[in-house]
């Protein structure tokens, strides 16, 4: 055989993979989404917000054939994420306004796609041969209403209290289009996967006899996969279901209360004591607007007293972020053929509570919203697809790579020295592109808080706040705070990703 058909066989067999998996791959199908954030959590994490603006400015800037820019990728969403958080934690409130708007417009790009298209099933033949990263990354449910939470609050930032209210009144119907949206889509996943399992029907049944959660927490191999899973399935118990995001609801909620729409507060705060039945601060909230709208007290709430001031005006709430976000990184699981999968990394928060005096009064925050149970319950019913994905991937790229073996071996005319040559360049070249590819989808937004705490009190005759953060080792982080005169009531927003940077907003609110 000549070199010349040699080349041909290769191209035939090699390159139409390593092509595909450059044309379709997202910017993290390499090196995995959470890997490339690293710098950036470093630099948010010890308070240097310059460098880490810096590094998701640099991600975002304007794309080039020669650059690494992620702006028209399947990674862009995540990114913009990142920025419109980042920009809200040091107060850049139009910015970060501006880049959770992109991030609205990149999702409903997404959603527009009711059914499968050939750009879909292209995309999904891609992740077969790549990675889960040539998908686009749509967010997950918490990102949907975290987006609708952090715009509202920013635009009270900006001043513009017309806006921030009108946004609140949206989001019980954000949380709901999300949760009626989650079925869609996971249909279309399903139909994806299905169009790819059809295709390659031999690796699809491997697949499915492999791939299981409960297949694979079963072999020696997985104990850190099996480890893993139970630490996911007990954070996963501190979410609410359906997708609530509480801090949503109780913004909705609030919203209703300061348009005197008890009924409407009523219905919020229901959801939030039933969804939360233990927590003290959901209850007296419930029972103070049952009282408003001139409703009975449920039986198990009579020994509830409601606030004994009026939340409606001249009130200061204090939301807490504390700790950050959850996140996903990179492990591997075995079957026995290994292979890189998303773990789901929790962190310890910071700090314990925060504590405001104010008026002669102290009061301190209890829980709002579990962010980390909120994402880790989603993690956990997504996770079986994720999984089938990986595990068909795999056997895809790994049958590709032993046909191309047996298509060179074959050749009875091939010059034993030219055959040899060939198969040692489709082993190494189909074995370095497996290694290269075998890469997990990390994508995540990860400057969230892991959770949130809220306190509420009346607006001080001094109009100064005195913030505590209690750290969980008895020391405390303090802050004194002078409200404007012109407000009337406000939100004091506490940004604690870390002991090391800790941001205080005054959000004033100004109508009564």
């Amino acid at each position: 055989m000549t070199i010349r058909r040699f080349l041909s066989i290769c191209s035939r067999n090699i390159l139409p993979a390593a092509a595909a998996g450059i044309l379709f791959a997202g910017c993290s199908s390499v090196v995995n989404s959470h890997t490339q954030k690293e710098d950036m959590m470093a630099d948010y994490l010890k308070g240097d917000n310059a460098g880490a603006l810096d590094e998701i400015e640099y991600k975002l800037r304007e794309p080039a054939w020669y650059n690494t820019s992620v702006v028209g990728t399947g990674d862009e969403l995540v990114w913009r994420l990142e920025a419109g958080s980042m920009n809200f934690h040091v107060g850049n409130f139009e910015e970060s306004i501006d880049q959770l708007k992109i991030a609205e417009e990149l999702i409903e790009r997404y959603d527009e796609r009711a059914e499968v298209s050939a750009r879909d099933i292209g995309a999904e033949a891609g992740a077969a041969l790549t990675n889960l990263n040539a998908l686009p990354y749509r967010g997950y449910c918490r990102d949907r209403i975290a987006i609708a939470v952090y715009k509202a609050l920013a635009y009270l930032g900006t001043g513009n209290e017309e806006a921030f209210h009108a946004q609140i009144r949206r989001l019980r119907n954000e949380q709901k289009k999300v949760q009626d949206d989650y079925s869609k889509f996971f249909e279309q996943e399903k139909a994806r996967l299905d169009a790819e399992k059809a295709k390659n029907p031999e690796e699809a049944k491997k697949a499915d006899a492999l791939g299981s959660i409960e297949k694979l927490s079963g072999s020696k191999d997985n104990a850190a996969f099996k480890t893993n899973m139970d630490k996911v399935k007990k954070v996963a118990n501190k979410g609410y279901g359906n997708f609530l995001n509480p801090v949503a609801i109780f913004l909705s909620g609030l919203g209703s209360v300061r348009d005197g729409e008890y009924d409407n507060a009523r219905i919020d705060f229901q959801h939030l004591s039933e969804a939360m039945p233990n927590n003290p601060l959901f209850r007296q909230y419930y029972v103070t607007v049952l009282k408003n709208a001139d409703r009975e007290i449920p039986e198990n709430l009579a020994d509830v007293q409601p606030f004994d001031f009026p939340l409606d005006r001249d009130c200061v709430f204090v939301v807490f972020a504390n700790g950050r976000s959850a996140a996903l990184e990179e492990n591997s699981i075995y079957f026995p053929v290994m292979a890189a999968w998303p773990s789901c990394e929790f962190y310890d928060a910071p700090f314990q509570n925060l504590e405001a005096e104010a008026g002669g009064k102290k009061y301190s925050s209890l829980i709002l919203a579990d962010m980390d149970g909120i994402l880790a319950q989603e993690f956990e019913e997504r996770l079986p697809g994720i999984i089938t994905r990986i595990v068909l991937g795999t056997l895809i790229k790994e049958a590709a790579y032993y046909a191309g073996i047996a298509v060179i071996a074959a050749q009875k005319d091939m010059d034993p020295a030219i055959q040899a040559a060939a198969l040692a360049t489709v082993a190494v070249g189909g074995a370095a592109y497996r290694a290269a590819v075998n890469t997990a989808d990390t994508r995540g937004w990860e400057i969230l808080p892991k959770e949130f705490q809220l306190t509420q009190f009346p607006m001080p005759g001094n109009r100064q706040v005195d913030l505590k953060l209690n750290l969980n080792g008895g020391m405390t982080v303090s802050k004194s705070l002078q409200l404007p005169a012109d407000c009337k009531s406000a939100i004091i927003f506490v940004d604690a990703p870390s002991v090391q940077n800790v941001a205080f907003h005054v959000l004033p609110i100004k109508s009564k």
